[in-house]
């Protein structure tokens, strides 16, 4: 019956039953602190792959800039005219060589101004609580609804006098908007506006002074070189093309060709404040940054370079070099390459995998119904909570309330904090526990009297693991620098510390306990609960940092173990000297010297754990 009660009690001691409590209160904890970090944790699970991510993709629009496009530049006819203002506000010239011009003299603003009110399928008001416009739809043509009306054009009244008639929206295969509208004259006029390549593959002539001429292959070279020239200056090009059907003409629905090209639409959108120390600091802490966008190349490598993704010597992969190369020819590639430009849904799909077909842990942006898959393949999918649609929202494990990347790696920060958070509580409940079984086991080999009994075994597990490994789910954040350290919660480096913990817990636990017995055999059980028990307090010390030595170590920086501390220690002074506790744990009052013996053999664990630090600090450096 002893036997089976001390089996029952190592049983308790050594499988942690609280650990599911305290590692769902570290969780929610954590996921507390990243909603006020603008981060909404959908699922619980999904903290663990976010404090092991190693790799984020970022989509640019949104995350990595403002989001608040605005059109800088037209292109037309060799006629490049600068837009001043700020954001979507209306306000604001046009400018040609250095003096502004009127739009409605010039025939060729006219037109542009007028395709790109009939494509701007978005809606913009202006929120005087927030003292800033707000967008509905695409934030693309939100700035072609503006450049529109900075030309003169209000979509409404466009519309009303020459209604549409049909309408193909931008989709990911086309990549074009496409509106036909009919005048009073019954004509129809069809204009679209899209990726240049795309766009200029439809045209086969182009405006010039009020006619249209053939689109030579010279000529196309010459507005390649322009798209080349823009977009290095970080402009995002979009073209723009139209065709006048007669009365009763019959327009294809899909594909339309023959269109005259109208000229480029040259867009910024800024970086957000802080994006370049976010990814600097993202790098310092062993975290990838890579660019997965749906923008041309030049311009994706502009922005990347100015948000510290791209240097010099990375590769640069479009979709459609990704379609063309193999999957090992891909895997080859992967270390150098910071940007991907030009890819589908499909090709980000394609991306995670080959990520994590490395053993990457990935974590990938999107907002866009598109993005669905990719967001759920990733090992933590993160949507945009302002402008991401609801199906992205969601696919995510993650919503970004401020769709903001800073708020990512703030993210990341916490869940790394999480992680170690969970770590040091398995190490301080299993070294624990592996001590008070070996003093068993210790006890049964050297053919010793067992020193505890099971009720103080129980006692031990309910009290003084029980608030100190709480006290340790609370411990502060802190900002990891682990590059390439396990993914694994319980890896060998953490086991052998607990094995090496335990077994000098026990040691000095048996010493003590074979000093005292000869004499005295309750004295001595109750010298070696009080041993270990002092040992466990210590032990929770120690592992607040693997690398941090103890007394370097703010011990106020953790409140709730300085009063976890304190409320231990009274507890087992009551377990020492009040009667009833003495009845029920069997244990009789200490002597100040005895008390100083077990404080002092007590601190062995300190001691060797400090020696283990400072090795481990010698051959980092």
């Amino acid at each position: 019956v002893h036997m089976f009660s001390l089996g029952v009690a190592v049983a308790v001691s050594l499988i942690p039953e609280g650990l599911p409590i305290v590692i769902t209160l570290i969780l929610a904890t954590g996921v507390f602190r990243m909603s006020k970090r603008n981060a909404l944790v959908k699922k619980l699970q999904a903290v663990e792959a976010l404090g092991q991510a190693n790799i984020i993709a970022v989509d640019k629009t949104g995350t990595i800039t403002r989001n608040a496009l605005m059109v800088e530049v037209l292109l037309i006819d060799g006629k490049e005219f600068r837009v001043s203002g700020n954001g979507y506000s209306l306000d604001g010239d046009i400018v040609y060589g250095d003096q502004p011009v009127v739009p409605s003299n010039h025939e060729e603003l006219r037109l542009l101004g007028k395709i790109a009110a009939f494509c701007a399928n978005a809606r913009l008001w202006y929120q005087e609580k927030e003292k800033k416009w707000k967008v509905g739809g695409d934030p693309t043509e939100a700035a072609l609804l503006v450049i529109g009306g900075k030309l003169g054009f209000n979509k409404d009244d466009l519309e009303e006098e020459e209604p549409q008639i049909l309408e193909v929206p931008f989709s990911n295969d086309s990549k074009y908007h496409e509106t036909v509208h009919r005048n009073r004259n019954g004509e129809l006029f069809l204009t679209t506006v899209g990726a240049p390549e795309n766009i200029l593959a439809l045209c086969d002539t182009f405006w010039k002074e009020g006619a249209t001429e053939r689109l030579t292959h010279v000529y196309l070279e010459r507005l390649r070189d322009d798209i080349e020239r823009l977009s290095k200056g970080g402009l995002r090009i979009l073209a723009a093309a139209y065709k006048t059907y007669h009365a009763g003409a019959v327009i294809p629905a899909d594909h339309p060709h023959g269109l005259t090209f109208a000229g480029f639409f040259g867009m910024r959108d800024s970086l957000r404040d802080g994006v370049a120390d976010s990814v600097r600091q993202a790098e310092e802490n062993g975290i990838r940054v890579i660019m997965i966008t749906g923008d041309y190349k030049t311009t994706a490598m502009a922005i990347a370079k100015d948000a510290g993704i791209y240097s010099e010597g990375d590769e640069v992969i479009t979709g459609e070099e990704l379609e063309a190369m193999s999957d090992v020819g891909l895997q080859s590639k992967l270390d150098n390459v910071s940007v991907f430009a030009r890819v589908t849904a499909e090709h980000k799909l394609k991306i995670i995998e080959l990520f994590k077909g490395r053993g990457e842990i990935i974590a990938m942006t999107g907002d866009g119904v598109n993005d669905a898959l990719p967001l759920v393949a990733a090992d933590l999918g993160i949507a945009m909570g302002k402008g991401g649609t609801e199906v992205a929202k969601e696919a995510a494990d993650i919503v970004l309330l401020d769709d903001n990347f800073e708020s990512i790696i703030a993210a990341v920060e916490e869940g790394r904090s999480i992680f170690s958070s969970i770590r040091k509580v398995l190490l301080y409940l299993f070294s624990t526990g592996i001590g008070e079984m070996l003093v068993v086991m210790g006890a049964l080999f050297l053919l010793l009297p067992l020193p505890l009994l099971p009720t103080q075994i129980i006692w031990l597990n309910l009290v003084t693991d029980g608030f100190l490994v709480i006290a340790l789910a609370m411990e502060p954040r802190e900002m990891l620098t682990r590059k390439n350290g396990s993914r694994a919660l319980v890896d060998r480096f953490l086991f052998m510390r607990m094995l090496f913990l335990g077994l000098v817990m026990a040691l000095g636990t048996l010493f003590i306990f074979v000093f005292f017995e000869g004499s005295d055999f309750t004295r001595a059980s109750t010298m070696a609960l009080t041993t270990l028990a002092i040992f466990q307090w210590f032990n929770a010390w120690n592992v607040r940092s693997s690398k941090r030595s103890i007394f370097t170590s703010n011990p106020f920086g953790n409140p709730y173990l300085v009063g976890a501390t304190v409320l231990v220690v009274l507890l087992q002074m009551l377990a020492i000297y009040h009667p009833f506790f003495q009845e029920v744990l069997k244990t009789v009052p200490l002597s100040r010297s005895d008390l100083y013996i077990a404080i002092g053999v007590a601190t062995s664990v300190v001691l060797v754990e400090e020696i283990r630090k400072l090795f481990a600090s010698l051959l980092r450096h």
